[in-house]
């Protein structure tokens, strides 16, 4: 499951790229969208500037996929989240890296999942630091009004909107100098403990509220938790290719778009500079900028600029493409008009290119020969804002030359 987060720039960020490779995001992973924030790219010291975010409209919303969206009179309006993209579905067994944590479900407990009896999902804190405080999967039950929610992610708090949810239990991991504070931070009143870490700095507790019914109760305690290595942020990026902050160039990479077409590191040399636009499609401000992206690919095109669209969240954990993120990305395409390629990343990541992306979206630009070039800019922004950034960037790849 992936998740997206409007933008507080919260200590959480720095999380994203390590959460995609485990395959799941907590609740607060839901605030990783951003306005258009300046980051220094490798040559570059570092430096943060803003720009306007698209505001976005309900009307006349549709529901399609998955998502709620609008899109009418050539712009795209909105786009919402519905439960269906909060929960977790139903399967018999959860791993969650970062928390050191092998859950298998019951029978017994899948079914009231399939029923819609109680909902499952992720949740974690982080210090200041990025040091795991608490994280667990819980299981709550929710009211009809409640289930057929939908969230405009640009604005709702999705973490109040859980605590507003009826739990029923829960397993989780919490730092040891958090046990006298287990009935606040899980809700519930019955905690019985499955496991620690090996240096007994985490613990593990499989939680119950004695008020919830029992038929749920009962299921969560046939819960089998088993204790696993706790893999950091900082262990997914020693696993892979070159990080971002050193790497200059994208290489030579072979992958394919969302239609199957073949795409190489050729692709840049029928432009001198090309915006390369990293998404998600869960990601409301991601998707929301996709029509001036659009637009400005087709004011640009004529002066040697291009654009190209990556879709982090179409593959899953082992490289595999998920059907129905790819299914989701070409409804975006053709919703918001988009005609520049959306390239699904390669098994390299485009050389490491993406590993440790803080937040989505994230822009940067490379030049012919695949040179990456200029500043990375995390966050959406709108169609004035990315021409006044592309004639930037423009102007001093011209200088250099």
């Amino acid at each position: 499951m992936k998740t997206n987060r409007t933008h507080h720039r919260t200590n959480h960020t720095r999380r994203t790229g390590a959460f995609l490779a485990a395959g799941l995001l907590g609740f607060t992973a839901f605030y990783a969208c951003a306005p258009l924030t300046l980051r220094a790219a490798a040559e570059s010291d570092a430096a943060e500037g803003s720009a306007a975010q698209s505001n976005a409209a309900a009307n006349d919303a549709a529901q399609t996929e998955g998502f709620t969206e609008v899109y009418q009179d050539g712009e795209f309006m909105d786009t919402q989240l519905s439960v269906s993209d909060v929960i977790l579905p139903a399967r018999a067994d959860y791993e969650v890296t970062y928390l050191g944590l092998l859950t298998v479900l019951p029978e017994s407990l899948q079914a009231l999942m399939e029923d819609q009896k109680v909902a499952m999902m992720l949740n974690d804190s982080f210090s200041q630091t990025s040091t795991l405080q608490y994280g667990y999967l819980s299981w709550d039950v929710l009211t009809e009004e409640q289930w057929n929610t939908t969230f405009d992610i640009t604005t709702v708090d999705l973490a109040e909107w859980e605590r507003g949810l009826d739990r029923a239990g829960l397993v989780g991991v919490y730092q040891a100098e958090l046990e006298d504070q287990l009935d606040e931070l899980t809700g519930c009143d019955e905690h019985t403990k499955v496991g620690e870490s090996a240096d007994g700095s985490y613990l593990y507790y499989l939680s119950t509220n004695s008020k919830a019914d029992t038929e749920l109760t009962d299921a969560i305690k046939e819960v089998a938790v088993t204790v696993t290595e706790m893999e950091t942020y900082d262990d997914f990026e020693e696993e892979e290719p070159a990080s971002t902050a050193s790497q200059t160039s994208l290489g030579e990479f072979s992958t394919q778009d969302i239609n199957g077409e073949t795409y190489t590191q050729e692709l840049f040399q029928d432009y001198d500079l090309t915006m390369v636009n990293v998404f998600a499609t869960w990601c409301s401000p991601c998707v929301a900028e996709i029509p001036d992206l659009e637009k400005l690919h087709q004011a640009m095109a004529d002066r040697g600029v291009g654009v190209v669209g990556v879709v982090l969240d179409v593959l899953d954990t082992n490289g595999e493409i998920v059907p129905e993120s790819r299914e989701k990305a070409k409804l975006l395409a053709e919703r918001t008009g988009a005609t520049y390629p959306f390239l699904i990343p390669d098994a390299s990541y485009f050389n490491g290119r993406l590993i440790g992306i803080e937040a989505v979206p994230e822009t940067f630009f490379v030049d012919k020969n695949g040179n990456i070039v200029g500043q990375t800019y995390s966050g959406s922004g709108s169609l004035e804002d990315w021409t006044a950034v592309v004639e930037e960037e423009l102007a001093n790849l011209e200088g250099q030359g």
